[in-house]
């Protein structure tokens, strides 16, 4: 993908602050890099803590790629913050439902070869124990339009640093982010599909939630729930 000298001095700039303060916080046990194809892709990792997209897309950055998040519109709207966040193209989304098309901004970074990371859950995991949660379809879709892979990734740890609803890190003692990057997750099935139904979407979406929750067991040493977390089932 292609970056003007200006957004790469903007992502320069932002990488010379985040990944020595990653370091210093975390330790890194980061494996699959090999996975990550050259091609543009869309990787779909599990959700526990709002520290998790610093260090997946501290992972993404050292493997040579730019990593494209799908964040907030209110982040956006920050006069300093808000700025960066257009020039380094990351993308807003509007929870209110108001018009942003999100999706044709991802499908025109996927276009170029760049890197989209998506949390399907939609936000950090409800689950009680942390598992990963139900997925939304939006992932599917955007592979679908897009023709994109989908890369499945697995972590753990950095919610021990920044524990849910904590406002400042833990940072002793020092833990480490465990990151597992799996293989393209097999859609060719549904891709082969005239006309793919909201059941074959969310048979593909529970089909990547599975592979994530595979690769982030064993970080765990524990055996997932046979049911996933459905947090709408809880209200």
């Amino acid at each position: 993908m292609s970056y003007s000298l200006g957004q790469r001095a903007v992502y320069a700039s932002a990488a010379s602050i985040v990944l020595p303060m990653n370091m210093l916080l975390m330790r890194r046990d980061w494996q699959g890099q090999e996975n990550l194809p050259d091609t543009g892709m869309i990787l779909a990792a599990n959700h526990i803590s709002h520290l998790d997209p610093l260090y997946v897309g501290h992972m993404v950055y050292t493997s040579g790629r730019i990593p494209h998040f799908l964040a907030k519109k209110e982040l956006f709207d920050l006069p300093i913050i808000g700025r960066s966040l257009y020039w380094m193209k990351q993308i807003p989304v509007d929870r209110a439902g108001r018009s942003i098309d999100s999706l044709k901004m991802a499908e025109e970074v996927l276009a170029e070869n760049g890197v989209i990371v998506i949390y399907p859950e939609g936000t950090t995991t409800k689950d009680p124990d942390m598992w990963p949660m139900i997925g939304r379809l939006g992932m599917i879709r955007l592979a679908l339009s897009t023709g994109a892979p989908v890369i499945p990734v697995g972590q753990w740890g950095v919610h021990e640093t920044l524990p849910k609803g904590a406002k400042v890190p833990k940072v002793f003692p020092r833990r480490t982010s465990a990151i597992r990057v799996g293989t393209e997750s097999d859609l060719a099935w549904l891709r082969d599909l005239e006309q793919p139904t909201a059941k074959d979407l969310g048979a593909a979406t529970d089909q990547v939630m599975g592979e994530i929750t595979d690769l982030m067991a064993p970080l765990r040493g524990e055996t997932p729930p046979e049911k996933r977390f459905n947090p709408a089932q809880q209200r």
